[in-house]
């Protein structure tokens, strides 16, 4: 299973220098998403409960940004949709982190990167 962790947290990695078709989304909030789904990653690998819990608050927080900037694009329900996904994994991460069941939440770390990832297929370029 971590290994798989690796590998989603390795391919959303490799997205770094991609930018977002309308250019409005700060890139900066990304590049803090995407350091803080590898921490999480590392965190949740370690069993460390309080580093995993900071990293998926902070990510939640982050995601309902992505959600506002997508909603008030207006052409992106798709986008909307994935952020409010992202949000749910986070808090699904958190709940699985306290209730000490660390594969629960290396699951849900693992689908949010994969949601993270559709979510750029569709809304980066080059």
């Amino acid at each position: 299973m971590r290994k798989v962790l690796l590998i989603c947290f390795l391919v959303a990695s490799s997205i770094t220098g991609l930018c977002f078709a309308d250019g409005d989304l700060d890139m900066d909030l990304m590049q803090n998403i995407e350091d803080l789904n590898k921490s999480l990653s590392s965190n949740l690998s370690l069993k460390d409960a309080k580093g995993s819990t900071a990293d998926a608050k902070e990510l939640n927080r982050l995601f309902i940004t992505v959600e506002e900037h997508f909603v008030k694009r207006g052409d992106a329900q798709n986008a909307v949709d994935l952020s409010k996904k992202s949000k749910d994994l986070t808090v699904e991460i958190i709940n699985a982190v306290s209730a000490n069941k660390f594969d629960a939440a290396t699951d849900a770390a693992t689908n949010l990167s994969r949601t993270c990832r559709t979510c750029h297929t569709f809304y980066k370029k080059e």
